[in-house]
């Protein structure tokens, strides 16, 4: 009888530590989706696995007075590539009140690539490495590709099958082709290029139903869709590899759901519709005369995204997405320059071939999920910008320097006074006692002339001409003023702190943007409109700032970059793609700050430009429809995902209670995102850190200290990790957040191992 009870108070203590109800995952572990729920309940199971994938593993964590502050004990083991240098991975929780996982409200363009073959019939993750991306093509080829942005997917490895696939996803750690000839190729693959020349099918299938492509799901399984939207799961027995089904090749195919089509009660549709279904008297009439069919899925762990082929409409195919279960829950409609041919998912991303461009464009798709906290190893989340490298040119922290005008009849330039609290640390006392800022962006928007023209493309006004780039040029070089003024503030901050400066100071100087609207520029006649005029005179312009750089002899500042004015990115601009290569040929670094709202925020990274950094547009934007987090939680997991670093905005409002809120968002956002050690650029308008380091009141004063403090988090190294190869590296953590009511919705975004990652525990307890 004692030992009965003992049993159950151990059932009834392990029932306690279960604190995630109805886990799902984007990406599903090698054991299998089913196995997510499982792993809870039987606590003696090896663990949960996943190898060279990101992923995101999300649930309910039920409401429970009694168990005192919220948090979740993970625990794991690492089992590091033999070629991986970095083991600094990251585990980020997000929460929203609710018992399910939010649908996705917006889709952000972050990345277009050119195919790299004409005839690529589909695109799919790679199953073990995060670096690669596979493709299929016509002529029965597999290719392996780079995935990093400015790679522009070039063709790693290639491979000749026996017939041409039309489908392709990932299966565990396989691939799974869907044929036209209603076959399943299995075919295996290794973890880096070399290992890809081995790939042949382990196994062909036949499949009982007419599918025209494939959606992931795990090891065991994976979804086929029909053109008239009906989804069957497709059960492979007893797994992809094993001799049986090496040798009989069965599937077991069950009806799922069909994709229902919009009824009354759905989204609008007439904004999809331009006006042709108006007379319709019904949403089932109106899709009638427009839906063709079904052309592609994805499952992302909770719901299916669905390619609709509209039919007499002027506009691409339409992105619907619906519940395991068929309903609509929500739709898109992708701009003009986004036709879908084909859809994959990897985690955080949806892979969409265009084949009518003949690209491949990387969406993202936003919830309302906020960033609560992080179990990590460094203050640095791996993917963003490292700081202090050849690409920052040194730097670590960029500040931004507005020059030129101030209003329509005033000019803005910095002396000692202006740059002494931003070169140099001054503490509470008043007393330098350390350096700041290791780098600076000398910038303007319009021209010194006071005229209204503006440097970029994306600002409002006239274009500059040829006598406001060089107004703008002599406001540089201005005496006592600008950047003779930070010469002489960094050596009195070396003479305050009786040390010579670590290195000189870096310098970057923005280059205006040619306008191609300008017909005129240098008042002879000589027009922008052609892209060579442009190049031409964005390499005068580099010429003529690097002569007046040497002939000014600063003492102790550096030439480090060219700064890319405009922030709105271009898919292909030719000046825009030069402008890296310009940097390069005159010894210096590229810099571009995109804004979140650029249909190109990424286009900088595929130009090859060196340090990328992504403004969040928090400080600027709120909507009552949106979380207050939205922006800054949306560019910190974009800028991650892509490599570039994060920009620290201050508010105009900076002195006020809302704007200093504003300000300590992005603080507290980069330490739970994992960019407060990574490369940061920051925007201050004129004076508004100096403004901050001189208030009287406690808080602002207190966010100079903290902006300190923070940036001094990018020199800290990352950590290293000895390790024989092979051998694993245990992790054991808790992480916390505020209490709310009621049940709460959690997902833990689990990112930046490079090898296998083996998640043993998720539960409350010790």
């Amino acid at each position: 009888m004692q030992a009965i009870l003992a049993q159950v108070l151990k059932k009834v203590g392990e029932a306690m530590k279960i604190c995630l109800k109805n886990l799902i995952c984007d990406i599903a572990p090698l054991e299998g989706r089913k196995e997510l729920n499982r792993s809870q309940l039987n606590h003696e199971q090896s663990g949960l696995t996943w190898e060279g994938s990101f992923c995101a593993i999300a649930g309910e964590y039920p409401c429970n007075p009694h168990m005192g502050e919220p948090s979740l004990r993970l625990q794991g083991t690492i089992y590091p590539r033999p070629e991986s240098n970095s083991y600094s991975g990251w585990i980020e929780l997000e929460t929203l009140p609710g018992q399910s996982l939010p649908t996705p409200v917006e889709l952000f363009p972050v990345g277009t690539r050119p195919l790299p073959r004409a005839n690529i019939t589909c695109i799919s993750r790679h199953p073990l490495n995060q670096d690669y991306l596979v493709a299929a093509t016509s002529d029965c080829s597999l290719l392996l590709l780079d995935a990093h942005l400015q790679e522009n997917l070039k063709v790693l490895n290639e491979i000749k099958l026996a017939t041409p696939i039309i489908s392709l996803v990932c299966c565990g750690k396989y691939l799974l082709g869907l044929t036209a000839q209603q076959t399943l190729e299995i075919i295996e693959t290794g973890a880096g290029p070399g290992s890809f020349s081995g790939c042949l099918p382990a196994a062909r299938i036949s499949v009982p139903a007419p599918l025209i492509a494939l959606a992931e799901n795990d090891l065991y399984s994976a979804w086929g869709l029909t053109r008239r939207g009906k989804v069957y799961g497709l059960q492979l027995r007893p797994a992809p590899l094993s001799p049986q089904t090496r040798k009989a090749g069965r599937i077991s195919v069950q009806s799922d759901c069909r994709l229902k089509l919009p009824r009354l009660d759905a989204p609008p549709y007439y904004r999809f519709a331009y006006g042709v279904l108006t007379a319709c008297s019904s949403w089932s009439e109106r899709l009638a005369r427009f839906i063709t069919c079904f052309t592609g899925l994805v499952f992302d762990g909770q719901h299916f995204w669905a390619i609709v082929q509209p039919e007499l409409m002027h506009t691409s195919r339409l992105l619907f997405l619906y519940s395991q279960g068929g309903a609509l829950v929500h739709s898109f409609l992708l701009p003009p320059e986004v036709a879908i041919a084909a859809i994959n998912y990897r985690h955080n991303n949806l892979l969409v071939l265009d084949l009518e461009h003949q690209q491949l464009h990387t969406l993202y798709p936003a919830d309302f999920m906020q960033p609560q906290s992080a179990l990590a190893l460094s203050p640095r989340h791996p993917g963003y910008l490292d700081p202090g490298t050849d690409s920052t040119a040194g730097i670590h922290d960029l500040c931004l320097l507005y020059i030129g005008d101030e209003g329509n009849h005033k000019i803005h330039r910095y002396d000692l006074d202006k740059l002494l609290p931003l070169a140099g640390y001054i503490n509470p006392a008043g007393n330098i006692t350390d350096f700041f800022m290791d780098g600076f962006l000398m910038l303007a928007q319009y021209s010194p002339l006071l005229n209204g023209r503006a440097f970029a493309v994306d600002l409002t006004g006239s274009p500059a001409l040829k006598e406001d780039w060089l107004a703008l040029f002599d406001e540089y070089f201005e005496a006592q003023s600008n950047l003779q003024a930070l010469d002489e503030c960094v050596a009195q901050i070396s003479r305050t702190l009786y040390k010579p400066t670590p290195e000189p100071v870096k310098v970057v100087l923005s280059i205006p943007t040619p306008d191609p609207r300008c017909d005129n520029w240098d008042n002879a006649g000589f027009s922008l409109a052609g892209e060579a005029n442009r190049i031409e005179v964005t390499r005068w312009a580099a010429a003529e700032l690097t002569k007046r750089w040497r002939r000014a002899n600063f003492q102790h500042l550096e030439l480090a970059g060219f700064y890319y004015m405009t922030e709105q990115g271009l898919y292909g601009d030719p000046v825009q793609h030069m402008f890296p290569a310009l940097c390069h040929q005159l010894g210096v670094r590229s810099f571009a700050i995109p804004g979140i709202f650029s249909s190109s925020m990424t286009e900088f990274v595929r130009a090859g430009f060196d340090c990328v950094t992504l403004q969040p547009s928090h400080a600027f934007w709120h909507s009552e429809h949106y979380p207050w987090y939205y922006l800054l939680k949306n560019a910190g997991r974009i800028a991650r995902d892509f490599g570039m670093g994060m920009e620290v905005e201050l508010p105009y409002n900076v002195l006020e209670p809302a704007g200093r809120q504003k300000l300590r968002d992005y603080l507290n956002m980069a330490a739970i995102q994992g960019w407060a050690g990574a490369f940061k650029a920051y925007f201050q308008s004129f004076n508004l850190i100096k403004s901050l380091a001189e208030s009287k009141i406690a808080e602002c004063r207190q966010l100079y200290d903290d902006l300190y403090f923070t940036s001094r988090l990018a020199r800290q190294p990352r950590p290293a990790f000895l390790h024989i190869a092979g051998a694993a590296i245990p992790f054991d953590g808790r992480i916390k957040w505020p209490r709310e009511e009621g049940p709460v919705f959690l997902r833990l975004n689990i990112e930046g191992w490079q090898g296998i990652l083996q998640m043993k525990g998720i539960t409350t307890g010790d």
